[in-house]
């Protein structure tokens, strides 16, 4: 064993001094890391019940509507019908009545009444969960659905997990590519709650459409953790939000953003106003967030003249956009950005409208995913993947073209006095507090003194797999590293050191 200050400097210099030659050219060639693509994760998926009543499906024919238009929401001969009232068992559905305040400025003819709404919940559930396949619209799948009688069956009993909350565009709702994102975020660890906004019940032009939106996923985060059956099982402090177009900027007022009504009057004075802000929601991601357009008598600024209503977004922020769209003025992104103080990711697509293509859709995914990662799940990896990615491997022309103040998410682990401690190792699903002792220098090699399972809360900053043991980023002086290190012996267990590269520094 080697003990005393003159060997654990002497230690730290044979393990990192040919990395800092590295270290130098990685900060003088920053961003060049290629990103692959989402992948599913370790768990498999389970979903809240979301059965249709196919006898209410089918009268509606009778009436000259389908399905489709309740889950975008309608207003019919003057009546605002939702998917609701289609539900088969709307108690044991994800639902809720919003009663909004009495603000007409903000909610119009809403101002005052009770709002219905009801989302699906996605989560890890355990691999042998035997509940069926539910399919609720055209090719759109909920795996393993609940039946209006049972709980959620998690993956695992004690774990706590994250949060993301998904806002979609305006007049939609959550199918086809977007509940396929959904479902491999779950997949990957994360419970999912993505709300039908049902924004067709009311007009284009009436304030309302919009400003409920933030009230509502504010409204539904605290349903959601009110009911013990899913909050036992979501770690409150690390809830993050994603939306796309509309949904995009019901994120950002959220994270604090004031926008402007689109009414003649508020477009004329610029009156900037705050709808709902959750600071619950730690970070956000977007896909062609809507933040205005042009139109044909000049440009309707969402945000405020020059976008000065995002300057109160207070927390990390993300939009993937394209100088293309022909919805979301990208002008206007770009205004919005610049307003934005704290940390923000702006990643361009070349040549793409408002409905992005396939692969440049994937690649947002992507980048909306490792943001999450880092800044909500706060995982070691992700945060030192996006550090060093300039952009995502599919054939979307991205580019990441801003990222402003990206202050590091994750407490990284430290190496000094000859031992470094890594917290949250994830071990397939399962997480562990590990201690190392350096204890030989020729080859370097480290013997595990501690390991205990990880609290609920506690943040991976490392990972286990096939005898490789890999610290994404370790500290030493304040300069990272990223370290792997493989199993040499079993008893004691001990790793032998295999790279020691520079990291880049967010």
């Amino acid at each position: 064993m080697l003990t005393g200050s003159a060997k654990a400097r002497t230690s730290t210099i044979v393990l990192f001094c040919a990395a800092m030659i590295g270290s130098l050219l990685a900060h003088a060639a920053e961003r060049t890391v290629v990103a692959g693509p989402v992948q599913a994760g370790v768990f498999a998926v389970g979903s809240s019940n979301f059965t249709l009543n196919e006898s209410k499906v089918s009268q509606l024919g009778g009436e000259g509507l389908n399905s489709e238009q309740l889950m975008r929401g309608i207003d019919h001969s003057g009546s605002a019908r939702y998917v609701d009232e289609l539900l088969l068992h709307r108690d044991a559905a994800f639902s809720f009545n919003l009663q909004v305040p009495m603000n007409s400025k903000l909610y119009g003819a809403s101002s005052g009444a009770q709002v219905s709404y009801a989302g699906i919940v996605l989560y890890p559930t355990t691999a042998d969960n035997p509940r069926a396949d539910y399919t609720f619209f055209g090719g759109s799948t909920l795996p393993h659905m609940q039946n209006e009688t049972q709980d959620p069956l998690f993956a695992t009993e004690g774990d706590r997990y994250p949060l993301i909350v998904y806002s979609h565009g305006s007049g939609e709702f959550p199918r086809s590519t977007q509940l396929e994102f959904l479902k491999a975020l779950a997949s990957n660890g994360y419970v999912v709650l993505a709300v039908f906004h049902g924004d067709n019940r009311f007009g284009d032009t009436e304030g309302r459409k919009f400003n409920l939106r933030p009230l509502t996923v504010k409204t539904a985060l605290d349903t959601l953790l009110a009911d013990s059956r899913f909050a036992s099982h979501i770690d409150a402090t690390r809830i993050g939000g994603m939306g796309e177009s509309f949904g995009g900027a019901t994120m950002m007022a959220l994270l604090g953003a004031k926008k402007v009504n689109p009414d003649v009057q508020s477009v004329i004075a610029n009156e900037l106003i705050e709808t709902t802000v959750d600071t619950r929601i730690v970070a956000a991601a977007t896909v062609v967030p809507f933040m205005g357009q042009s139109l044909p008598v000049g440009k309707y600024t969402f945000f405020g003249s020059g976008g000065a209503g995002a300057g109160s977004i207070d927390r990390p922020f993300m939009a993937n956009s394209s100088p293309s769209d022909d919805v979301a003025d990208y002008s206007l992104v770009q205004d919005a950005m610049n307003r934005i103080p704290g940390t923000q990711y702006l990643v361009q697509y070349e040549g793409e409208k408002h409905a992005m293509s396939a692969g440049a859709t994937a690649d947002a995914y992507a980048w909306m995913k490792i943001f999450i990662d880092a800044y909500v799940k706060k995982d070691a990896q992700a945060a030192d993947l996006l550090a060093t990615m300039n952009s995502v491997s599919g054939s979307g022309n991205d580019t990441l073209v801003k990222a402003t103040a990206p202050d590091t998410p994750v407490n990284f682990p430290e190496f000094a006095d000859l031992k470094v401690s890594v917290d949250g190792v994830y071990v397939g699903a399962d997480r562990y507090d590990v201690t190392l002792q350096l204890v030989s220098e020729d080859p370097i090699t480290f013997t595990l003194i501690a390991a205990e399972p990880s609290a609920a809360a506690t943040l991976s900053t490392g990972s286990f797999s096939e005898n490789l043991l890999t610290i994404p980023r370790v500290m030493v002086g304040g300069v990272p590293y990223r370290v792997t290190m493989a199993v040499s012996n079993d008893n004691p267990i001990q790793f032998a050191l295999t790279a020691a590269d520079a990291a880049s520094a967010q």
